[in-house]
């Protein structure tokens, strides 16, 4: 029986390759999470006590009984960090009954003569220093900015023969801040709450860069109304700081309201939500507008009761120059009014729900909201250095007969949930990684490469939650614990660098590029967060 030949045979198959498990690292020692327990324990209890965002407690309002027992119906004292409001009987202005709310810092209580700043609300003393000067023959509406500024450059031919009225109706096309400090001013504040007007050009020079957007249509400009008060200053010769104060400001006693950087002594610093603090807004350049001014609500309250029973300077700015504006993108009957108004210069009548005709302009920054407002009956003043209290809701309230709590608001857990998940998420992935030595996601053994990118994101997020995240709703004690576990995990990332292989994923090409992008995002939101709490605090 012939045999077959062992050399013509085919080899047989080989078995199927299996992927090798990469090892993982020796599990860290007792010591060293004995070790590490201590620091985050230290770490979770000087977190909590000085952590720089702070709520605090709930106010509690005072003043005059019936005008506080209104606010207190209307407002939930969680949203206050200080809280001052003025109301009056228009024929009776005289008797003026304040309440008030909240703190300076945690400590120091606010009342009527505490410095808020005013945002937006001086634009009317703007503009009725406008009028003023009309009545008194030293300019005119229709005088265009060429003819004010003959020898400024303008990139635009339609912003050169924008008239005052344009820029006192926001119909000059021009936008809130100038073209080409998008990043500085628009960008960055978004992601930091930094001050947007640090890096804006002086408001004159930025008419050779900025274009209009729209002219002849209603467009809300912060540059324009700043260009409006560098023109009246031109007008009349004298600066703008002085020119208001001599035409409105001193003849109706106004002593506190000022214009000034940083926030005056005794003043009520912005927050954008109770206990976290932003920076104020410090280029005086465009004081015009509302920014880096400040006044009281007794101030504000003067200023009030001298427009609505028409003593004031320049009251012919109350008077209607167009009809039936609506701001952009605001739906037909919208409980604001602001879907179909009457505009004089800057002051807008519309009729509010319940509350009949009134003529009003609030205010706001990123840590400020302000309001006046009157009708036939009574006029209101609201100050408050928390972007959470909704301004124009309350004036609103406080002009009904019957004030009912504000709803329609953000709903708690929207701002809950964003807040827990960059405090909680990031510490558990650390903390797994090392517990386990692989990631919890995609099983990867642990590296150098991975304890120092997640230790780092860890980090930046802590740093976020703490400058973005609502601490009214949320506990603290949840940032103060994610910072202890953040403290523990990087102790023992700290003992894992020594032995640990320095790259240990499945594909060396992907893993490093993916590590150096982690950092970099890390470091630059850390960088961001870190700036505007440096910012708002210093």
């Amino acid at each position: 029986m012939a045999t077959a030949d062992p050399r013509t045979q085919a080899p047989p198959p080989s078995p199927p390759k299996r992927r090798t498990r990469r090892p993982l690292p020796a599990a860290a020692p007792g010591r060293v999470w004995l070790t590490a327990l201590a620091v985050g324990a230290v770490a979770a209890v000087l977190a909590y006590l000085l952590a720089p965002v702070s709520p605090p407690p709930p106010a509690r309002f005072g003043g005059h009984n019936a005008l506080a027992e209104d606010v207190a119906a209307v407002v939930d004292p969680r949203d206050v960090q200080g809280l001052v409001v003025a109301r009056f009987p228009v024929d009776a202005p005289d008797a003026v009954e304040f309440a008030w709310g909240g703190t300076l810092d945690g400590a120091v209580p606010v009342d009527e003569d505490t410095p808020f700043e005013t945002a937006s609300v001086f634009k009317t003393i703007t503009a009725m220093t406008l009028a003023d000067m009309v009545e008194n023959g030293e300019t005119s509406l229709d005088r265009t900015l060429a003819e004010v500024f003959p020898d400024a450059e303008f990139a635009d031919p339609d912003v050169a023969g924008a008239t005052l009225e344009d820029l006192a109706t926001h119909h000059s096309g021009l936008p809130t801040a100038p073209d080409g400090t998008t990043l500085r001013s628009r960008i960055l504040p978004a992601l930091n709450l930094t001050d947007p007007y640090a890096a804006a050009e002086p408001p004159v020079e930025a008419l050779a860069t900025t274009t209009a957007d729209r002219p002849g249509e209603f467009q809300y400009s912060n540059l324009g109304f700043s260009v409006l008060g560098a023109a009246l200053a031109a007008e009349s010769g004298t600066p703008y700081p002085e020119l208001v104060a001599e035409r409105v400001l001193e003849p109706l006693g106004m002593d506190d309201t000022v214009i000034v950087e940083g926030v005056p002594e005794g003043g009520a610093a912005p927050n954008v939500v109770p206990g976290a603090r932003t920076e104020p807004w410090d280029n005086t350049a465009y004081a015009p507008a509302g920014i880096t001014t400040w006044s009281t609500a007794a101030d504000l309250a003067r200023f009030l009761t001298a427009v609505a029973d028409g003593t004031a300077p320049g009251t012919g700015a109350l008077d209607t120059v167009r009809e039936d504006v609506a701001f952009p993108g605001v739906p037909a009957d919208h409980p604001s009014g602001l879907d179909g108004f009457d505009l004089g210069l800057a002051w807008m009548t519309s009729d509010w729900p319940d509350v009949g005709r009134v003529t009003s302009h609030s205010g706001g920054t990123l840590g400020t909201a302000t309001m006046v407002a009157f009708d036939d009956t009574h006029g209101v003043v609201v100050m408050a250095n928390s972007m959470a209290v909704d301004s124009l809701g309350l004036s609103r309230e406080l002009l009904k007969d019957d004030p009912e709590p504000l709803t329609g608001g953000l709903p708690v857990w929207l701002t809950t949930v964003p807040t827990v998940m960059m405090t909680v998420i990031p510490p558990v992935l650390l903390l797994s990684l090392l517990l386990r030595r692989r990631t919890l996601l995609t099983q990867r053994p642990l590296d150098r490469l991975r304890v120092v990118s997640l230790s780092l994101g860890s980090l930046s997020w802590l740093a976020a939650g703490q400058r973005a995240g609502d601490w009214t709703s949320t506990p603290m004690l949840l940032w103060a614990l994610a910072a202890g576990v953040v403290a523990a995990a990087v102790t023992v990332g700290v003992w894992f660098l020594r032995g640990a292989p320095t790259e240990n994923g499945r594909w060396r090409w992907l893993h490093v590029p993916v590590f150096v992008l982690s950092v970099v995002f890390s470091l630059t939101l850390g960088s961001l967060m870190l700036w505007g709490l440096v910012a708002a605090y210093a």
